[in-house]
C-alpha cells in the first residue's frame, strides 16, 4: 500500500514539473508572437519616390501620393497634388481642394457648407448651396462624416450616389436660446445623420419653416454640411449668433476620404502586372462596395508597402518600449523573443513570471523535488521497520513454541513415554530374511502428548 502511494506522488510530481515547463514555454511562445502595430505609411526612412519632395508645407505626402502634376511622384493623376507657395507655409491641392492629411487609408479635405441667412423680416439676405463629386476619382466619403445641420427654425435634405443612390435629411427646431445645450446636436439647434459608404457625390438642400421670423434675434442664419463627426463640436446658441461660424468650421471640420488603389480586389490585382504591394506586405480589399484595394506592412514590420524594397523588420528590443522583456531582448524578423541572464529562471516577459535570481527566491522546481525525494524515503524507511518488526515477531514466536514442545528427537526417552499397541502374531512362521524377528505380541511406540 505505501508503495503504491509512493508511486502515486512520483506520477504526479512528474506532472506538476512537466505542467511548469509548459506553462513557461508557453509563455515565451506568447512573448515572441506580441507585435507593435506600426501600420503607417508616413512612418520609415523612405516613404517617397527617390527624387521627390517629401511635404508641401506641414503636410507629409507619402507614396502613392506625390507633390508636382505630372511628375511621377504619385502612383497615378489623382494621387498628384499641387503645392501652393502662395500661402505661408505652402498648402497641397487637388484642383481647388485643400489636402489637410494623409492616413494609410484616408484621406482629410477642405470642407464645403451650404448657408441661408435671413433678416428680421423674413427676407434671405444671402445663400448658397453645398455639392461634391467625387465620381471620376479613386475617392469616396467615408461613413467617419455626418451630415450636419445647425439652426433653429430648419429642415436640410442630403442627396447622392455611388455604390448606391442615397436620400436623408433632419429637422432643427427651437423656440429660444436657453433651449438649446452645449454639446448636443440632437434636433434642438442642431441635427445629425449619419452618411453611407461608398458615396461619390453628394448635394444638400437648405431651408426653413418660417424663414427664422421667430428666431431672428438670437438665429440669423442656419447652415448644412458634410463633416468629420468626431471635428465638429456644437457650441450651443453661441453657433447660431456667431458671424464667423461658417469660416471657422471649415477651418476645423474636415471631409473624410476613403482612398484605394485603382478598382480591382485583391485576387484581381495579384496577377496583374502593376501590383502595388511590395515585400513584407499584405493586400486589404476595400469595404466601400467600389472595388480597388489597399497594401499594408505585415506585423512587426513597417515602412511604406508601396515602395521597394518593400516594409523593413522593426528593431523592437531598440525601443524598450515596444518589447516586454526584462532582462534580454533578441530581435527577430516581425517579432522579438524574451529570455533571462545566466544565475536567472523564468520566461523573461514582464508581465509573465519574468526572471527570477535562483539564490533570490527558493525554486519551485528544487522544492518539489526535495519533498518527493524526502517523502519516498520516508516510505522506504517505514517499510524497512515495519519488515524488520515483523521478522522479529517470527522468531520470538519460534522460540516461544521450541520453550513449550522441545527437540522431540534429541530428548531421551522414558517408560512413561511409551504405550503399547497389541498386535497379531504372525501367521507364517517363515524367517524373515533373518532380519528381524519378533519375540513377543507387543510393539512399543513412542508417543508425544498421548492421544488417550
Amino acid at each position: 500500500m505505501l508503495l503504491q502511494l509512493a508511486c502515486l506522488y512520483l506520477c504526479g510530481l512528474t506532472l506538476l514539473l512537466a505542467t511548469a515547463t509548459t506553462t513557461s514555454t508557453s509563455a515565451a511562445i506568447a512573448a515572441t508572437n506580441t507585435t507593435v502595430d506600426t501600420s503607417n505609411i508616413a512612418k520609415g526612412a523612405t516613404i517617397t519616390k527617390p527624387g521627390c519632395p517629401r511635404q508641401c508645407g506641414n503636410l507629409t505626402v507619402p507614396y502613392p501620393f506625390g507633390i508636382g502634376k505630372g511628375s511621377g511622384c504619385g502612383i497615378g493623376e489623382w494621387f498628384e497634388f499641387n503645392c501652393s507657395y502662395a500661402f505661408n507655409p505652402p498648402r497641397a491641392f487637388l484642383g481647388t481642394i485643400e489636402i489637410y492629411e494623409i492616413s494609410d487609408n484616408q484621406m482629410r479635405i477642405s470642407n464645403v457648407m451650404a448657408r441661408r441667412c435671413y433678416d428680421r423680416s423674413g427676407a434671405v439676405v444671402s445663400a448658397n448651396t453645398a455639392s461634391s463629386d467625387i465620381t471620376t476619382t479613386p475617392f469616396s466619403y467615408s461613413k467617419l462624416n455626418r451630415f450636419t445641420v445647425v439652426g433653429c427654425d430648419d429642415f436640410a435634405l442630403i442627396t447622392g450616389g455611388g455604390d448606391r443612390n442615397f436620400t436623408s435629411g433632419c429637422f432643427s427646431l427651437c423656440s429660444n436660446a436657453e433651449d438649446v445645450l452645449d454639446g448636443y446636436c440632437t434636433g434642438i439647434g442642431c441635427c445629425q445623420t449619419s452618411v453611407p459608404t461608398g458615396l461619390k457625390f453628394y448635394l444638400t438642400v437648405l431651408s426653413s419653416l418660417n424663414n427664422h421670423t421667430r428666431v431672428s434675434s438670437f438665429d440669423p442664419c442656419s447652415y448644412a454640411f458634410v463633416g468629420e463627426q468626431e471635428r465638429f463640436i456644437f457650441r450651443g446658441a453661441k453657433d447660431l449668433s456667431d458671424p464667423n461660424f461658417m469660416e471657422r468650421t471649415r477651418a476645423t471640420v474636415p471631409i473624410v476620404l476613403d482612398w484605394v488603389i485603382g478598382n480591382l480586389t485583391c485576387a484581381q490585382a495579384k496577377v496583374s502586372t502593376d501590383y502595388a504591394c511590395k515585400a513584407n506586405s499584405y493586400c486589404v480589399d476595400s469595404d466601400t462596395g467600389l472595388g480597388g484595394y489597399r497594401c499594408s506592412c505585415n506585423a512587426g514590420y513597417e515602412g511604406n508597402p508601396y515602395l521597394d524594397p518593400g516594409c523593413k523588420d522593426i528593431d523592437e528590443c531598440a525601443d524598450s518600449n515596444s518589447n516586454n522583456c526584462e532582462k534580454i531582448c533578441i530581435n527577430t524578423p516581425g517579432s522579438f523573443n524574451c529570455s533571462c541572464p545566466t544565475g536567472y529562471y523564468g520566461n523573461g516577459v514582464k508581465d509573465g513570471r519574468g526572471c527570477i535570481a535562483n539564490t533570490s527566491e527558493f525554486p519551485i522546481i528544487k522544492l518539489a523535488l526535495g519533498i518527493g525525494f524526502g517523502f519516498l524515503s520516508l516510505v522506504i524507511g517505514i517499510t524497512w521497520v515495519y519488515f524488520s518488526v515483523k521478522k522479529r515477531k517470527l522468531i520470538k514466536l519460534r522460540e516461544k513454541f521450541f520453550q513449550q514442545n522441545g527437540d522431540l528427537y534429541a530428548a531421551p526417552m522414558t517408560s512413561t513415554d511409551l504405550y503399547t499397541v497389541p498386535i497379531s502374531p504372525y501367521t507364517n512362521t517363515r524367517d524373515l530374511s533373518g532380519q528381524y524377528s519378533l519375540d513377543s505380541s507387543q510393539m512399543m511406540f513412542p508417543h508425544v502428548n498421548d492421544p488417550r
